[in-house]
């Protein structure tokens, strides 16, 4: 690559010598991830005999044998550290995990700051003992915490409480319906692997000032700021939106303005990320540039500067992305101060190699992704683009580079959007261009605002903040409410987003390099991409079907048949909460919402009634049938109803296939499995289990 004379980006491998590390670190990190390679002493014992290899191979480095030994050792070092790193927090590895004690009660530390969100206090917590009838046994492991709020609750958590709770602990559960948000994977990607309800009047508070200690000073002071922002910031949307913009905390923010930001491709605005560190290093760097004249003033300024960013960093959550800003900020101070140039895409796989050695299974994290391939983008495209066209006007330059900056993070990041979220804002572009600046104006007036000691000055900027917030929020709902502002419903897997993916780089490598060959196995990969992509598109028009939702008591049956969706449930409408995250994200990838049909149910008291679907007679049987019908195929056993098997066989004439869903008790279905006059291949259980799914033949 060095001798290539086309290198506007400065492409060469030497001069990012963290990419290898990161990459065979990551292929470990994934490797034991999904294999469940969680033989921990196994991969130690690997990782030394080839620690020891590497010595013997770097004795003999100069032979040929010696450097591929040397170089098959080293990445193979890393690949096996990805690995053992991973498994050593699994529950299989940890002997002393607290799943495999059995005992009534826990004592929990609480890891984080619990949310409230309605009526329930949720938080991950440290399960430090199983308390058994006469003694307890310390235990390793973490699980969250769901706690029912009463009506007039009393209750106080805060992080680093030690709380005595039963022990109601069970494994996080798969999704219970298809292309729905997997919150087993999203919990496992956070080393949480149980989860437990609890009743208020269940939880007591054994002590306090069990965590860490600055992270608790840390959140004492966001609590302590956010308290002054309360002040002076009357309007709860403004001080809601205020509070996740400049602390990073999103507990209260109400799911419209949430949808706002998210529909409009600016949700990245409400995660404190690496905008928000580096205008704080930008704001810091100018407020002590006074100390460069002083004798060592710039080293004194970078500990100073380091200490902030990270302190910063502490108090808004430690979140992927703000990490990924820290650590890269970090290396560009030291590099600074010891006057060394740095690459900054050698930086940026040295920060998350950095991150992944601490945290492994951040690799998962939907922020991490989308945090280091935003930055990545724009690493690798804005200069590109910059080639094209770049107006000689100070403020047209402006506008046109941050345009560039929003496409190249849009492009790199949309494939796992795509994968994720299965929507793309269409307005990405103007929305990004008309929060930028109001976005810097609030992140300044929030930091004036918490650090000001002055009341009466601190009434006119939080008076000033709430009308740049408001105007931010109108500003944002305006552009979505525009035609066709979001396109739902789309589907991509894995191999589509490893396609785009590998794509764009070779988009990148062929425009750098002027490089006919990779612009051809690009053409190449776009056109499988493309196949692949239509392959799947038309099967989703051509498919007809049926699904019965597991929505708890509730009931919802789809009919899908080729792009048209007729959605029967007992809802109050298509847009119910649970409706709109158990049911619509399957079927928007066949109907635009508003082209489903919903069709509602009854839902008060207890009746009989039928459905016709798909050429199947289905009986929803929610109390003691008395008539006779004649072929049912399908029965839907629904609110403990006291009719027994055999009864339902003699009034149908037939042995229907019976479905139970989940508005019956654990009790009632234990009834009716016991009974033998059932086969097991003619029933099927709904509760806690998958949604009931057949296509049509």
């Amino acid at each position: 690559m060095a001798m290539v004379k086309d290198n506007i980006l400065g492409l060469e491998l030497v001069k990012v010598p963290m990419f290898r590390p990161f990459l065979f670190f990551a292929i470990g990190v994934f490797a034991a991830y999904y294999s469940r390679l969680d033989i921990f002493q196994f991969w130690f014992f690997l990782f030394i005999v080839l620690f020891v290899l590497q010595l013997c191979a770097f004795r003999k480095r100069k032979s040929n044998w010696g450097r591929v030994l040397y170089t098959v050792t080293f990445y193979g070092m890393w690949t096996v550290l990805g690995i053992g790193l991973t498994v050593r927090t699994m529950p299989p590895y940890q002997s002393s995990h607290f799943s495999k004690v059995k005992g009534d009660h826990f004592l929990i530390v609480v890891d984080d700051e619990p949310q409230v969100k309605g009526k329930t206090l949720r938080f991950p917590a440290l399960v430090k003992a199983v308390i058994l009838e006469d003694d307890k046994v310390h235990t390793v492991g973490k699980m969250m915490v769901t706690i029912g709020l009463d009506s007039v609750s009393s209750l106080v958590v805060k992080y680093g409480d030690l709380l005595h709770v039963p022990n109601r602990s069970r494994e996080v559960q798969v999704p219970f319906n298809p292309n729905v948000f997997n919150y087993k994977h999203y919990l496992q990607g956070k080393d949480i692997w149980y989860q437990c309800f609890l009743a208020e009047e269940r939880v007591m508070r054994v002590d306090v000032g069990k965590g860490n200690p600055f992270l608790a000073k840390a959140l004492l002071l966001r609590e302590e700021m956010m308290s002054k922002f309360s002040r002076y910031i009357d309007n709860p949307q403004a001080f809601q939106l205020a509070v996740a913009l400049i602390f990073g905390y999103r507990s209260e923010m109400d799911e419209q303005m949430v949808n706002a930001f998210t529909n409009t491709g600016t949700v990245h605005i409400l995660s404190v990320s690496g905008l928000h560190v580096a205008l704080v290093f930008g704001m810091l760097m100018l407020l002590l540039k006074w100390m460069d004249y002083l004798p060592s003033g710039p080293h004194v300024r970078s500990v100073l500067i380091v200490g902030m960013v990270w302190g910063y960093v502490i108090l808004t959550g430690m979140s992927p992305p703000i990490l990924r800003a820290g650590i890269m900020i970090t290396f560009f101070i030291v590099s600074l101060a010891v006057n060394r140039r740095q690459v900054t895409l050698n930086t940026l796989f040295a920060s998350a190699l950095f991150t992944l050695l601490f945290m492994p299974k951040s690799l998962f994290d939907i922020g991490f992704q989308l945090s280091y391939l935003a930055v990545l983008g724009i690493l690798l495209l804005h200069p590109l683009l910059k080639k094209l066209y770049l107006p000689m006007n100070r403020w047209a330059k402006l506008f046109v580079e941050y345009t560039y900056i929003s496409i190249a993070a849009q492009l790199f990041t949309l494939p796992v959007i795509l994968y994720y979220f299965g929507q793309f804002p269409t307005y990405f572009i103007p929305a990004n261009l008309f929060i930028a600046l109001p976005s810097t104006g609030i992140m300044y007036l929030g930091v004036f605002l918490a650090l000001c000691p002055f009341g009466s000055i601190n009434v006119y900027i939080g008076a000033l903040l709430q009308a740049l917030l408001r105007f931010s929020v109108h500003g944002l709902q305006y552009l979505e409410a525009l035609p066709k502002a979001v396109l739902k419903g789309i589907v991509w897997n894995d191999i589509q987003v490893v396609l785009a993916l590998i794509l764009l780089i070779l988009v990148v490598l062929a425009w750098n390099f002027k490089n006919k060959k990779m612009l051809f196995i690009g053409m190449a990969v776009l056109v499988l991409f493309s196949v692949m992509t239509n392959v799947h598109y038309i099967e989703r028009l051509k498919y007809s079907g049926y699904r019965i939702y597991n929505v708890r008591s509730d009931l919802a049956i789809a009919q899908i048949k080729r792009g048209n969706v007729i959605l029967h449930g007992t809802f109050d409408s298509l847009m119910h909460r649970d409706s709109r995250f158990a049911i619509l994200p399957d079927l928007e990838r066949f109907s635009v919402a508003k082209g489903i049909e919903y069709r509602k149910l009854p839902s008060e008291g207890r009746q009989n009634y039928t459905l016709a679907i798909g050429g199947k007679k289905l009986l929803i049987l929610e109390t003691t049938l008395l008539d006779t019908l004649n072929g049912v195929d399908i029965v839907i056993w629904r609110k403990n109803n006291r009719n027994t098997i055999q009864d339902i066989e003699d009034r149908l004439q037939s042995s229907p296939f019976i479905l139970i869903d989940g508005s019956n008790s654990d009790n009632a279905i234990a009834v009716i499995k016991a009974d033998k006059t059932i086969l097991e291949e003619q029933m099927y259980i709904l509760k806690n289990n998958f949604a009931y799914v057949w296509d049509e033949e």
